[in-house]
């Protein structure tokens, strides 16, 4: 009797892992090991689109997307129920032919393709997860198909949100065709009932992208008018894109005044990710145009304030700021001690990071600090072991960098 409970307590055991293994495979997408004449093959089995997943292995952003959104459950549940998902590494085997044949030269490129392998939607990059999902669902929309989009154009119309549609799809595929769509949609933009009506306002929000296009300048130059009649948090969301590109020209262009009416933009804003953002700005106004005290005196107020757990900005503040690379002229001495204690602090708070140890050692063979050189590049080593083998081969010559100070 005892022998049998024990044997229904293993079963029972079994199911259960079985169960929870299944589980977590149907949280992340499911390539399908197959050929591409197999994938085309069970793509007009099934009457689905294949999903393709162009990648190397050496692309940061793929890895990202595998750790980041593949695995996500929204995600996942979508591109398994609609897709025959596939991927194919664009340098080995077989997907050296297909990058060809689809020009696959940024990664991580996604293709959509019929049974046929006929592209059908491309798109590309890292993403989040919501637009990561959209576009999925935009693949499978007639609607967004790129061959639908090319002979309705060919065929002469010229509907704005057609012309939208028809821009935001092509300009994965053909630049050339979607620029002369857009120049079909700024014909619109010099009527002002166009710019003020739902579809206007849809020609800004993805046709805007600074303070001098048509888009950009029409939104700033009315912006009394779309905060009283758009989405509060479309208009936010505009208002702070332009900002963001337009606080780089100031800083580029000297323009003290409009850079401080932007800061305060941020810095005063309640949520602290504004606050930060707005603090990053400062920094590379003061490293562009401050004196070395003023660098070393902001970035210890916010070392030890506002940036005091934020590792990765402090590190991208020492990076950005030492080295080669530096903003402005060649750093002084004094500067890239700060950068060090930046540095420092960083890896101090996640050790656990390439980036930061990579940062700390890079300053410290500019510092001559041998041994805290080696440490931190043989860290750097360690952690590389979870990035690809082009970050591998340098981290191996910091390494070498550092014992040979």
């Amino acid at each position: 009797m005892n022998v049998n409970k024990s044997l229904v307590q293993i079963t029972v055991t079994l199911v259960l892992i079985l169960f929870h293994i299944n589980a977590n495979a149907q949280s992340s997408i499911q390539f399908q090991k197959l050929s591409f004449a197999e994938a085309k093959a069970k793509a007009k089995k099934e009457n689905k689109l294949i999903f393709l997943d162009g990648y190397t292995s050496w692309c940061a952003p793929c890895k990202w997307m595998e750790g980041n959104v593949f695995n996500q459950a929204a995600v996942a549940d979508y591109y398994n129920t609609n897709f025959i998902n596939t991927k194919f590494d664009c340098e080995v085997g077989e997907g050296i032919e297909i990058a060809k044949k689809y020009n696959i030269r940024s990664f991580p490129t996604y293709l959509f393709l019929d049974s046929g392998g006929v592209l059908v939607y491309r798109t590309q990059s890292r993403m989040e997860m919501d637009e990561f999902l959209k576009e999925g669902q935009q693949a499978n929309n007639k609607d967004f198909h790129i061959p639908t989009l090319q002979a309705r154009y060919a065929a002469g119309e010229r509907d704005p949100a057609f012309l939208l549609r028809h821009i935001e799809v092509m300009k994965n595929v053909d630049p050339k065709e979607s620029q002369s769509a857009r120049a079909a949609v700024d014909e619109h933009a010099k009527n002002e009932d166009f710019m003020k009506s739902e579809i206007g306002w849809k020609a800004i929000m993805q046709l805007g992208r600074t303070g001098t296009d048509p888009y950009g300048s029409y939104f700033l130059k009315n912006k009394a008018y779309f905060k009283e009649h758009v989405p509060a948090a479309e208009f936010l969301a505009k208002e702070q894109q332009l900002l963001r590109f337009a606080m780089y020209g100031y800083i580029r262009d000297k323009n003290k005044e409009e850079f401080q009416k932007g800061l305060q933009y941020f810095t005063s804003n309640p949520d602290q990710e504004a606050q930060i953002e707005g603090a990053m700005y400062e920094v590379e106004w003061v490293a562009s145009h401050g004196t070395d005290d003023d660098f070393i005196q902001l970035t210890d107020k916010l070392r030890k304030g506002l940036l005091k757990d934020q590792a990765e900005r402090l590190s991208f503040i020492a990076r950005r700021n030492s080295g080669k690379y530096a903003t402005g002229s060649t750093p002084t001495g004094a500067r890239v001690l700060q950068c060090y204690v930046l540095a420092k602090q960083a890896v101090e708070l996640e050790e656990d990071s390439y980036s930061n140890q990579g940062t700390l050692a890079e300053i410290c063979i500019l510092l001559n600090k041998k041994q805290e050189a080696i440490k931190a590049a043989e860290a750097a080593r360690a952690l590389a072991e979870f990035e690809t083998s082009k970050i591998i081969k340098i981290a191996d010559k910091l390494i070498e960098r550092a014992k040979s100070i």
